[in-house]
């Protein structure tokens, strides 16, 4: 919804103009079912429309695609007109909002006739941007990228999902069979668990901005959070299989502590280039600022 947000700001003066076009290239005075659906057929991102007179009482169904709510007559919506402000030509449009009902982005519009009737129109501000193509249309190309990510990023939610359950049944095995293998169960348990976080979170990462949200991740530095957050899980993982290497060796045979001095020390460099990582993210976001 954020990213959404500035792309609205960006472009409101054209977007704003846009939608009073169509608006006004729509006229609609006689409100009945069959010149609504047709209206509804021009507009394809329309969601709701209903009228109201001048006391702001509603004196129609809430009509929707393929629908209409009787139950919305005579609701009374004074406080939605005490709160609006018409230009000169009986038109007002609202900032975006979330609707409380559906939970989608929307924009409203409201249009003032001569008889003192007021039509509000409630768009889809998704579809709206997309037939501005100032987000990702329904072109084959775009279909088959969010198609290609929710697969790979499912793939992923699955391979999460197995490794959850690995350590889950180490940690039993662990409980099961105390003993010399306890702490080997233990630190396999961990390390399942931790990558099974890291790779959900990755797969959570892509199917939110390239399947259900694409094109509305814009915000600056967003690929650094999800590096930053993914690097962060892998680097517990190794330092606990460092940790559980040291261990081993120190119990088994010490002339192979150098194998874990290695590891160790990939483990290092991971947190010192995150570390840079981190800090000129930073600075690029501030510089933007």
């Amino acid at each position: 919804m954020k990213q959404m947000m500035q792309i609205y700001r960006a472009n409101r003066e054209a977007v704003e103009g846009f939608l009073l076009t169509t608006i006004s290239d729509n006229p609609q005075q006689d409100f009945d079912d069959v010149q609504v659906q047709n209206f509804f057929k021009r507009l394809p991102f329309l969601s709701d429309l209903y009228v109201i007179n001048a006391q702001g009482e509603q004196i129609t169904p809430t009509w929707r695609r393929g629908s209409h709510d009787a139950s919305m007559l005579g609701t009374d919506r004074a406080y939605f007109i005490n709160r609006i402000r018409f230009d000169d030509h009986g038109n007002y449009i609202s900032s975006p909002y979330i609707c409380a009902n559906s939970g989608q982005s929307k924009v409203s519009i409201a249009h003032k006739y001569p008889d003192e009737r007021i039509a509000v129109f409630d768009l889809d501000l998704v579809s709206v941007l997309t037939k501005m193509h100032l987000i990702d249309s329904d072109r084959l190309i775009s279909k088959l990228s969010v198609a290609v990510y929710a697969l790979l990023g499912s793939g992923l939610v699955l391979l999460a999902l197995f490794l959850g359950v690995y350590g889950l049944i180490g940690f039993v095995k662990a409980v099961i069979y105390f003993g010399d293998e306890t702490l080997h169960y233990v630190f396999k348990s961990i390390i399942g668990i931790t990558l099974a976080i890291a790779i959900y979170d990755l797969a959570k990462t892509i199917l939110e901005q390239e399947v259900f949200y694409r094109s509305l991740t814009l915000e600056e530095g967003n690929e650094y959070k999800t590096l930053t957050k993914f690097l962060t899980s892998i680097i517990i993982a190794l330092s606990i299989e460092s940790l559980m290497v040291v261990f081993k060796v120190a119990i088994d045979d010490i002339r192979n502590m150098n194998y874990a001095f290695f590891l160790i020390s990939g483990v290092g460099i991971l947190i010192l280039s995150m570390a840079v990582l981190t800090y000129v993210s930073r600075k690029k976001r501030e510089g933007h600022e």
